[in-house]
């Protein structure tokens, strides 16, 4: 990334910003990380994907199998949720370490996929390294959506998630296909991430079995030893959409009740009634 680009970025971290403990919210935001002396960080763990440019200094990134990448001012990173490892913030000759951070929430990630395709995604394993390059393209759309997030007055929500939404596409059409979960740790977990990106498709155990690869048998056989099904785990993923189609997105009873693959309203009342001790619409008014 060049000196111009560069500056377009750093004005979105002219002050140490760092998320506090707890619960993130169910929408995009935006960090500035900075430090003046060497920062080493142990037993990080990512839970929502994360866009990082390193603005000053560098960024030393080591997975879980002690491989080490360094990633120096002008360059990105996307760790995906559930990358674990430890970070060293460098301010090595700059004498300052600046990086900005952009994470998307999941529900986010999902729409993405859902919208765009996801062919192969359940096949693919871990990428070499973690690099995304900062064309142009996609440091205007980090530009437009860190703008829209620190905007005063506020822009509306939904507006800013609508800025964010274009990183994630620009990331998608670089070819950076690790946005969600990767290596599934489990046929199970292989299963839930490929019944999340569509909810809504009339799953069965022979058509979860191809798209894995797998035969029908065979994938009956692994889901039992880890105590669940494909009908289990639809009905898991499905409710988890509701709710945020209900409680975050503001859709109707009978457009989240379409958007989760059930044709009848009141089966899936019933379905979210016996997941969380009440009826959709009292998620919706929350």
């Amino acid at each position: 990334m060049g000196p111009d680009l560069l500056a377009r970025l750093s004005r979105f971290a002219a002050r140490d910003q760092r998320p506090g403990a707890g619960d993130r919210p169910h929408r995009p935001e935006l960090w500035a990380f900075i430090a003046h002396d060497c920062e080493r960080l142990a037993e990080v763990r990512i839970e929502r994907t994360a866009l990082i440019a390193v603005l000053e200094g560098v960024k030393e990134l080591t997975d879980a199998a002690g491989t080490t990448r360094s990633f120096p001012a002008g360059t990105a990173m996307l760790l995906p949720p559930g990358w674990c490892g430890s970070v060293v913030n460098d301010p090595g000759s700059a004498g300052r370490y600046r990086a900005l951070v952009l994470e998307f929430p999941a529900e986010m990630v999902r729409r993405l996929l859902r919208a765009h395709g996801t062919e192969g995604l359940t096949q693919r394993t871990r990428p070499g390294d973690w690099h995304v390059a900062l064309t142009p393209a996609l440091t205007d759309a980090i530009h437009h959506a860190a703008a829209g997030l620190t905007a005063d007055p506020p822009l509306p929500p939904k507006l800013a998630e609508h800025r964010c939404m274009e990183v994630l596409l620009a990331l998608l059409e670089d070819g950076v296909w690790w946005l969600g979960p990767v290596a599934p740790t489990g046929t199970a977990d292989a299963v839930r991430q490929l019944l999340r990106t569509r909810p809504d498709t009339a799953w069965t155990a022979d058509s979860v079995a191809g798209a894995l690869n797998l035969s029908t048998g065979t994938l009956r056989r692994r889901l039992s030893e880890e105590g669940c099904s494909v009908r289990s785990i639809l009905v898991e993923e499905r409710v988890s959409h509701a709710r945020d189609l209900l409680e975050r997105e503001g859709l109707s009873v009978q457009e989240a009740a379409e958007a989760c693959g059930y044709a009848n309203r009141s089966h899936f009342a019933r379905r979210i009634r016996a997941a969380v001790g009440v009826n959709p619409s009292d998620l919706r008014d929350r």
